[in-house]
């Protein structure tokens, strides 16, 4: 889910981009460039995580996914020990998917 917030920005940065200032753009083409992030975004977002049979084997540090029936979902960071062949903070969880860390907040 996309917040409102995060499409604000995510076009005005791409207006940005394209060398002209968001407030002077009319409301119409505002809502224009929206969608097109919206559109994008979501698209993104639907791919975010990747199967866990893709996931890095050389102690990358990844964010893992698991479901459990009943109890919800599960969302951790850990590392893949490639000597003991298991993840090192949950070494008997099966995640069935990974998404690589995020990037560092901007200052």
């Amino acid at each position: 889910m996309i917040g409102r917030e995060q499409l604000e920005a995510a076009a005005e940065a791409y207006y940005a981009y394209c060398g002209a200032a968001w407030d002077d753009l009319d409301p119409k083409a505002r809502a224009h460039y929206r969608t097109r992030m919206q559109l994008g975004l979501e698209a993104f977002v639907a791919n975010i995580w990747r199967p866990i049979s893709s996931a890095p084997r050389d102690g990358s540090a990844v964010l893992l996914f698991l479901h459990i029936e009943g109890r919800g979902d599960y969302i951790w960071m850990d590392l893949w020990d490639a000597q003991d062949r298991r993840w090192r903070l949950a070494p008997h969880g099966r995640p069935t998917h990974w998404t690589p860390l995020p990037g560092p907040p901007q200052p």
